[in-house]
């Protein structure tokens, strides 16, 4: 049996082999992601896991900025800069929205991306910390990424909560990416149960209230069945429902029974109601 010096030897070659072919950071990334799945509570332990190598090391693929140089950029002699989730914007071309004075000026001269969601233009609200946002909202965040990276000029990145001081991302930038997957994930997942169970037709009117009913095309889903209308819930201990048609088949079912509720004052197989629940 070779000696365990020699197995170390091995060990550290085999790495540098696989960091030669960029195979390291795929490494790295999995290991991150065993500690936001696996184990939460130690995600702080992966933030040290990020690997930089030394022939990369201070040199910058991107400008990169600290908080104090993007604070310089909040007028149109300079210029107008943002950040959003790390990433530094110039919006210069955009002065009629973001220059002084107006309506989204608030956002230059920092990274305020918890205010894209919120609409909290206060100090506090002006914060890069979006932890408190759901992972659907994270997606909406990553919609904007995409909308400056289209309109506007990319500049580098912000020294701070999403990349480090070589630019490189921070564990806090990879729970950002997970969330917007499991977020991508539950969307499939619930254009999947809209064409099972397709969204009602809503009205409303003085004199007789809300009315839902369902036809062949309700909630704009082309089928060949009409189905009933019902509350749909997103699961066993959810409260959030919406008005969903409701096959026949599928009110017998096991499964669908349990995120099923009937209208009260519905008759069981009318595809029309006057409800006076909350949709």
């Amino acid at each position: 049996m070779l000696p365990k010096y020699i197995w170390i030897i091995l060990f550290t070659s085999t790495l540098y082999v696989l960091y030669s072919n960029d195979k390291l950071t795929c490494i790295e990334k999995y290991i991150k992601l065993y500690y936001i799945n696996v184990r939460p509570n130690t995600i702080e332990t992966a933030d040290v896991l990020t690997v930089v190598p030394e022939n990369t090391r201070n040199k910058k693929s991107d400008d990169l900025y600290d908080l104090s140089t993007l604070k310089k950029y909040v007028n149109l002699e300079d210029g107008l800069y943002l950040a959003i989730l790390g990433q530094v914007f110039d919006v210069t071309s955009g002065a009629k929205h973001y220059g002084p004075n107006k309506s989204y000026h608030a956002f230059t001269g920092l990274d305020g991306s918890a205010a894209f969601i919120t609409g909290d233009f206060t100090d506090t609200g002006l914060s890069d910390d979006v932890s408190s946002l759901t992972d659907k909202q994270i997606l909406s965040l990553l919609e904007w990424v995409d909308f400056y990276k289209k309109t506007y000029l990319y500049k580098g990145k912000l020294i701070g909560r999403y990349y480090d001081k070589w630019g490189n991302p921070t564990a806090e930038n990879l729970i950002i990416e997970h969330r917007a997957l499991l977020a991508k994930e539950k969307n499939i997942i619930e254009e999947k149960k809209k064409v099972k169970f397709p969204p009602c037709n809503v009205e409303w009117s003085p004199e007789t209230g809300t009315r839902v009913w369902c036809s062949k095309n309700s909630g704009g889903i082309s089928r060949d069945w009409i189905g009933v209308p019902r509350m749909l819930y997103d699961n066993i201990e959810s409260k959030q429902h919406r008005c969903a048609c409701i096959p026949f088949e599928s009110l017998n079912d096991q499964e669908s029974r349990e995120i099923i509720q009937s209208y009260g004052g519905c008759i069981e197989d009318a595809i029309s109601c006057n409800i006076t629940q909350d949709l």
